[in-house]
């Protein structure tokens, strides 16, 4: 089996397994322009944000989009500023996830793309270092980047209870 064969096509998302580089950067094949239309291949680099996923591992999204997340927040605490008693409210929850983001740069290679992993996300165990296995993840808009093994802890807890978890997200995706 040739390298190029080991994924299903034409299914709208994807995975990739990667071995992070000795330059702590995740290497992948040009293709994952057409499952994560955002990932703009005439372009030389693409200014992102990269933040702990909703599910695990760590998501990333163009920047234009984490500041249109980020810049309605902080107007609104613009007259009054945080006091320490806020705390324990659920909009601060928000801001401690929106305070979690690195810049990260998704580079257009002649023949791949190069993300470097964000030296705070190797230390907080977010990511692997340098000779790590990943799992990156592209559905739509959606660009993940997991730990491997966490990755497949993930998605063996969907699998125990597919028939379920398939007809449930059937569901959800009519209603959506």
């Amino acid at each position: 089996m040739s390298r190029g064969d080991q994924e299903i096509s034409d299914e709208p998302f994807r995975t990739w397994v990667l071995t992070v580089d000795a330059k702590n950067r995740v290497r992948l094949p040009l293709e994952i322009g057409t499952v994560v239309p955002w990932i703009d291949l005439k372009a030389a680099r693409i200014e992102c944000a990269s933040m702990p996923g909703p599910a695990g591992g760590i998501q990333i999204v163009p920047l234009a989009d984490h500041r249109q997340d980020v810049q309605p927040f902080a107007e609104a605490m613009t007259e009054t500023p945080p006091s320490a008693s806020e705390s324990p409210e659920r909009w601060v929850d928000v801001a401690r996830l929106l305070a979690t983001a690195w810049p990260l740069q998704v580079n257009v290679e002649a023949g791949r793309i190069s993300i470097t992993l964000p030296e705070p996300l190797r230390t907080a165990q977010q990511v692997p270092q340098t000779g790590g296995v990943v799992v990156v993840f592209g559905l739509g808009s959606i660009l993940e980047i997991w730990d491997a093994q966490k990755w497949h802890e993930h998605v063996r807890a969907t699998a125990r209870r597919k028939a379920a978890a398939v007809s449930e997200a059937l569901e959800d995706l009519r209603q959506r």
